[in-house]
């Protein structure tokens, strides 16, 4: 079972180093085992805050597409210079409350530990 797990990492990594999108980053981030899903797409330069609550910016074009078993994240720039958000729980729409918030500082800091390297360390 864990080579498999390795074999499809490997390929994930693969597929993401040989894509092109015009010189965009694109990478994909897949675990799947034991009941847990796990899904990290982003496209693009992402930064988080100093915190690692958030997500600080993303460059034009660019998004984040997060999925822990029923909760997903979906991250883009705005166009103004900050980031537009939206959540969800069983397909349910969250509000940017309290418990958005935590939902999103626990997918930054997942999304970090699963290996989201920020572009010039930052």
């Amino acid at each position: 079972m864990k080579q498999i797990k390795t074999l499809l990492l490997l390929m994930v990594l693969a597929v993401s180093f040989t894509a092109c999108h015009f010189g965009r980053r694109h990478t994909i981030i897949v675990e799947n085992s034991n009941n847990n899903y796990v899904r990290i797409e982003y496209s693009g330069r992402v930064y988080f805050n100093h915190d690692g609550t958030a997500i600080s910016s993303i460059s034009p074009g660019g998004y984040v597409k997060f999925e822990h078993n029923d909760r997903k994240l979906e991250a883009e720039n705005n166009n103004q210079g900050g980031v537009t958000y939206e959540l969800y729980d069983n397909g349910e729409r969250l509000s940017m409350n309290d418990e958005g918030k935590r939902f999103i500082a626990e997918a930054v800091q997942m999304m970090m530990k699963k290996g989201h390297t920020p572009p010039n360390g930052r």
